[in-house]
């Protein structure tokens, strides 16, 4: 195998000599600006070299992107519409879908020269410099790729001083199977966390403990099946559990969804605009009864949630919008949030998340008479019945993406 560098430059001493017209045809873009944008302007830095129509081009670059994993595999294909021009030139290249603009420009650079040099030379054979080298070895073959895909992320933080004292840690396993029009979902997590500090002293001697403890565990499972570019249809189920001091002492949440896009579940830039309507079934249980005299209530839901975002290199930046409503009682229980949140990727395998939280919401409130004034932990707790709540997070992400070079990104967290 041999690896073609070569240089176009104009050939000196030829005042009437034409450039060689190009046109750009993006068959199919993949995540990157490799199509158009980066090979327009190869073309453009090359004086020899002139973007043209389709219709009037020496030569067409049909460009086709294929998705696995992280790397988009680009194939050219370089078809002469000249008189003397080579046979039809076909080249492959990878680009790391992570890298900046300058690193992926760079990547695709060589390859491009190397497929259009022998149409150059058709025209103008003084154009071209062409060196050989000897390649440092050779390739097998690469799996085609599995469908499987898994993540864990980690979250912790803590704070010490010789009496105060507080940790916190989120850890969660998300499996993943996706193909073109179908993506299942599992997930499993867990958060928990506690606090130290000195006990209260009321007038009388008494010493009331302000030390805490929290945790919930959830776990869940969705598939999602889209039929087109535009349309998805979805089910999910999810059901958390929480300690003794909190809200519910479970509760069980079933949906269906349906949701429209304005982008496909492979555009070339990662870019989001969904909007999607979900029905479903609530089962609550509360650690506290609330003031309709409830332990345990269940009830149908609905609601509409969007979201939509962009990518710039390796930057993500979006917005979340979440509703859900009680459907027989609109007016007892109502959740809206709206979470602008950014994603950095670090590496191959590790993401940076950063997100930001407003939630207003509606709902019975707990019965103040079922509440004990002596317990410190319960009554700090009780923010949850609160109707305004902002929450920010960060957190780092470490996964292994499927390898079959499918993105599917519909219906998310039904």
């Amino acid at each position: 195998m041999l690896r073609v560098l070569f240089f176009l430059c104009v050939a000196s001493g030829v005042a009437a000599a034409s450039p060689v017209r190009v046109a750009i045809e993006c068959q199919q873009p993949g995540r990157t600006k490799a199509c158009p944008a980066f090979l327009r302007g190869i073309v453009d830095e090359h004086p020899v070299l002139l973007g043209s129509p389709r219709a009037g081009a020496d030569v067409v670059v049909y460009a086709t992107a294929t998705e696995v994993a992280l790397i988009d595999r680009l194939h050219l294909r370089f078809v002469g519409q000249m008189d003397r021009s080579p046979a039809p030139v076909e080249l492959d290249l990878e680009i790391d879908t992570r890298a900046s603009d300058d690193e992926q420009r760079a990547a695709i650079a060589p390859a491009f020269r190397r497929g259009i040099a022998l149409f150059v030379a058709a025209r103008h054979p003084g154009a071209v410099d062409v060196v050989l080298s000897a390649p440092a070895g050779l390739t097998g073959d690469k799996p085609a790729g599995s469908p499987w895909g898994l993540e864990l992320g980690i979250a912790a933080n803590g704070n010490y001083t010789e009496q105060y004292r507080s940790a916190g840690m989120h850890l969660h396993l998300v499996g993943r199977y996706l193909t073109r029009n179908f993506r299942a979902f599992t997930l499993q997590s867990l958060h928990g966390g506690l606090n130290r500090q000195p006990p209260l002293t009321l007038d009388d001697g008494t010493k009331v403990s302000l030390d805490s403890e929290r945790w919930n565990y959830r776990f869940g499972a969705e598939a999602v099946y889209s039929w087109c570019d535009m349309w998805s249809i979805g089910v999910g189920s999810y059901t958390f559990f929480e300690d003794p001091k909190a809200q519910y002492k479970y509760n069980s949440r079933n949906r269906v969804a349906i949701e429209w896009d304005k982008f496909a579940a492979d555009d070339p830039r990662g870019n989001r605009l969904g909007v999607f309507y979900h029905v479903g079934w609530i089962v609550e249980r509360y650690n506290i009864r609330n003031v309709l005299g409830e332990r345990f209530a269940q009830y149908p839901s609905h609601g509409i949630d969007a979201i939509g975002s962009v990518r710039h290199d390796r930057i993500s930046f979006g917005l979340k919008l979440e509703s859900d409503t009680q459907l027989n009682h609109p007016s007892r229980r109502f959740v809206f949030t709206a979470s602008p949140f950014a994603k950095v990727q670090i590496g191959k395998h590790i993401d940076l998340s950063v997100s930001f939280s407003i939630t207003k919401r509606t709902f019975p409130q707990p019965d103040q008479t079922a509440i004990d004034p002596s317990d410190f932990e319960q009554l700090s707790r009780l923010s949850y019945a609160e109707p305004l709540t902002l929450t920010g997070s960060i957190g780092l992400t470490i996964h292994w993406d499927p390898t079959n070079g499918v993105r599917n990104d519909r219906l998310e967290s039904i």
